[in-house]
């Protein structure tokens, strides 16, 4: 038996799980790469898979290619799936996008080490296996099993970031709830951004870059940016203070919901992008 899909644990996990953009890409040039052929029909026949595994995933119509009397297709055929081998990858979230690479792998459509590598490069918390019966598993890591970092000097997992602001508000650590809020928004920021330069930046240094990127309205990012000034003067947020959190339980709770809405809303709305 092959893959039946995402196991409901893991759909919860992949909740807050970001493949970033840089990741889809090395995704979407692998599938090009298998993909080409000097013979353009197959090609084309090649491509169509892709395009119509992924399309079922996500629901979208099958494409049926038909051939004309001599076994050959028109041009708008080829040039359509061109365009669509490049969103296979970039259109799907999370979730659909882990489905998608477990039915490629399960269709030997993709090689399970090449598609791990890359998301472990990613710092991804996921990764695909092939038992001996041929059949693909997916392996979401448990969030509780995510290496610790120290946010100040390496990209951490976002999933791991908000739950150390879930157990800060547990525990009613109201400047923790900012202090993890404010790394969420910064890791989330280079994960958009995507570029090597900013990994050693804070928030601040490359916000502008940021905001040319995102997808997120002005006024959202405006909050955000708001947030990450927040932490830097708050006692016992951003530094060790003597004087008194001024935020209180009311506002750490509404930091802590937006700040996850802002997760899923940054990568929904690079959807209609494509």
């Amino acid at each position: 038996m092959g893959f039946l899909g995402l196991i409901e644990i893991d759909v919860d996990r992949l909740q807050y799980e970001v493949i970033s953009d840089q990741s889809r890409l090395k995704l979407t040039r692998l599938i090009r790469s298998l993909c080409n052929c000097e013979d353009s029909n197959l090609q084309l026949l090649r491509q169509n898979r892709y395009v119509n595994l992924a399309n079922n995933v996500l629901g979208k119509p099958i494409y049926v290619l038909e051939s004309d009397d001599m076994g050959d297709y028109q041009m708008a055929e080829h040039s359509w799936h061109f365009g669509e081998v490049e969103l296979i990858m970039r259109r799907p979230n999370t979730t659909k996008l882990i489905e998608i690479l477990a039915d490629m792998i399960q269709d030997r459509l993709l090689d399970v080490d090449e598609v791990n590598g890359i998301l472990s490069e990613d710092g991804s918390s996921v990764q695909f296996e092939m038992n001996q019966m041929n059949t693909v598993s997916v392996h979401v890591t448990p969030i509780e099993q995510i290496d610790e970092v120290d946010d100040s000097e390496e990209h951490p997992n976002i999933r791991k970031l908000i739950l150390r602001m879930e157990n800060a508000l547990s525990n009613e650590d109201y400047s923790g709830v900012l202090h993890a809020s404010a790394s969420v928004f910064e890791t989330l920021a280079k994960d958009v951004i995507g570029l090597a330069s900013v990994e050693n930046q804070t928030l601040a240094g490359f916000f502008q870059g940021y905001r040319n990127r995102s997808n997120l309205p002005e006024s959202v990012l405006d909050y955000i940016l708001e947030i990450y000034r927040k932490r830097n003067m708050e006692p016992l947020a951003g530094h060790g203070s003597t004087l008194p959190p001024s935020i209180d339980r009311e506002e750490a709770i509404v930091l802590a919901e937006m700040t996850k809405t802002f997760v899923r809303l940054e990568r929904k709305l690079a959807m209609p992008q494509v």
